[in-house]
């Protein structure tokens, strides 16, 4: 769909709980990974910090049950686990807002 100046998009969002990356239950607990030698790495979320308990490279999202083995067989080579982190404590990592759909309104009918 071609647009121009004036014109105004309306996108409905659903907030969404993460699920677990093996069974799709809803998701209990985050487990966060970081790059080789991430403090020196460039490409690292934790390049040149000094805590970087906090920074994650890449995610995982697990149920109780599936917890631990998702913790340690489902890591990209090389990454090393930095954190995990519970629902009950840090519930608002778990969520996202997820776009459900897109209109698109013609500069005519714009609300203003």
């Amino acid at each position: 769909m071609d647009s121009k100046e004036g014109d105004v998009r309306i996108v409905t969002q659903k907030f969404c709980r993460h699920e677990c990356e093996t069974c799709g239950e809803p998701a209990t607990k985050e487990h966060t990974y970081l790059m080789p030698n991430a403090r020196n790495n460039p490409a690292s979320s934790g390049y040149g910090k000094d805590d970087i308990s906090w920074c994650s490279d890449f995610k995982l999202f697990s149920c109780d049950d599936c917890s631990e083995k998702n913790r340690e067989e489902n890591v990209p080579d090389g990454y090393r686990w930095v954190a995990t982190f519970s629902f009950e404590r840090f519930e608002h990592l778990f969520f996202f807002w997820n776009d459900i759909s897109t209109e698109q309104v013609n500069s005519q009918n714009a609300l203003t």
